[in-house]
């Protein structure tokens, strides 16, 4: 008559709202609640770079080369880019439209996007592919680096792009080694543009892992980390990774390709979210452990009271909702229940 399930019943579900809520102020947003057994498990951060570890919104680094194309070039350029979501595609598509460029019609079927390779577009014309250049023009893969645009795998443009890091990644990542977690980058771009930027985060040449394809990104991650590992990317080339990470995390949204399979959101430029979802995870651990340690001990000194005849029903009508009221009390004085909001800006 005593016990105290009820108290369970409504103060770990408490904590996991209140856990929730209070991240929102640092711009991470939960979509399933089973997360927080499985990252007291991880120990391995494995991180996409571009449009990850780097801004969304590239910059062609040689602006001269799309100007200098024929009109009809660029007209299929922007029809091969207009739907697609990746980053390249997206500068690509705004700097072609700023410069006034009109799409070329599309009678029949629409560019498609090998998901890992690039984007193709089969016309009257030829075959039109933009991506990596063993996949658009394999005969002249070994002397060109960028993104390649070839036509009947005969390469008619190169393109390259600026990154810019996301603010406060070299700190965040600093602070995840610090904790104990390894790091590391798993990225289709060239493996010295990935070293290079590892460099930049101070982490060594072996945890930067370039040239990948999404199958590789997966049966990495299955070989090395596949019960330990948190994944976060932002593109359909992240998913097979994504499945077979044990958390995953996204800091894209709208974006209609990894929603469904995040665990988790990180909104803003800044990826620090991420730190405060660990920090939040050791605090919830810890508050969990004191609700259920009340609980027991609850139980143990009222059962305790009960055999031995110092219990009555007035007793036992005042302490059964009190101790509801503690067990609701210990989530509250959480430290993660009484966090500050970050200086979070969603733009």
């Amino acid at each position: 008559v005593v016990s105290c399930p009820c108290a369970i019943g409504v103060a770990l579900p408490l904590l996991d709202d209140v856990t929730a809520a209070r991240l929102q102020s640092h711009g991470v947003y939960l979509r399933d609640a089973s997360l927080w057994p499985r990252l007291r498990r991880v120990r391995h951060v494995l991180f996409d770079k571009t449009g990850t570890l780097t801004l969304e919104n590239l910059v062609p680094a040689n602006p001269d080369s799309l100007r200098a194309l024929p009109l009809p070039v660029r007209q299929v350029l922007l029809r091969l880019v207009s739907d697609s979501l990746h980053p390249v595609a997206s500068c690509l598509r705004e700097f072609l439209l700023a410069a006034g460029v009109e799409a070329a019609p599309c009678p029949d079927a629409p560019p498609r996007e090998v998901i890992g390779m690039g984007l193709e577009w089969k016309t009257d014309t030829g075959l039109w592919r933009l991506g990596r250049p063993a996949w658009a023009a394999p005969d002249a893969a070994e002397k060109t680096s960028g993104t390649l645009l070839s036509k009947d795998q005969t390469p008619v443009a190169t393109f390259s792009f600026c990154e810019k890091i996301r603010p406060d990644v070299s700190a965040m990542v600093a602070r995840l080694v610090s904790r104990g977690l390894g790091v590391a980058i798993l990225s289709g771009d060239e493996p010295q543009r990935v070293r290079t930027m590892a460099k930049d985060l101070g982490l060594p040449p072996a945890q930067a892992h370039g040239g990948l394809s999404p199958a590789d990104k997966a049966d990495l991650v299955r070989s090395q980390w596949s019960n330990s590992a948190l994944m976060l990317g932002d593109g359909g080339n992240d998913s097979l990774a994504f499945d077979a990470a044990l958390c995953r995390g996204t800091p894209a949204v709208n974006t209609g390709l990894l929603e469904h399979k995040a665990d988790f959101y990180l909104l803003g430029r800044s990826l620090a979210g991420l730190e405060k979802l660990f920090t939040a995870s050791s605090v919830h651990h810890r508050t969990t452990r004191a609700v259920v340690l009340f609980a027991i001990t609850y139980n143990a000194v009222a059962i305790s009271a009960c055999l031995a005849g110092f219990m009555n029903p007035l007793v036992a009508a005042v302490i059964m909702p009190l101790s509801s009221l503690i067990s609701i009390g210990i989530v509250f004085s959480s430290p993660t229940s009484k966090s500050t909001p970050s200086s979070f800006h969603p733009h």
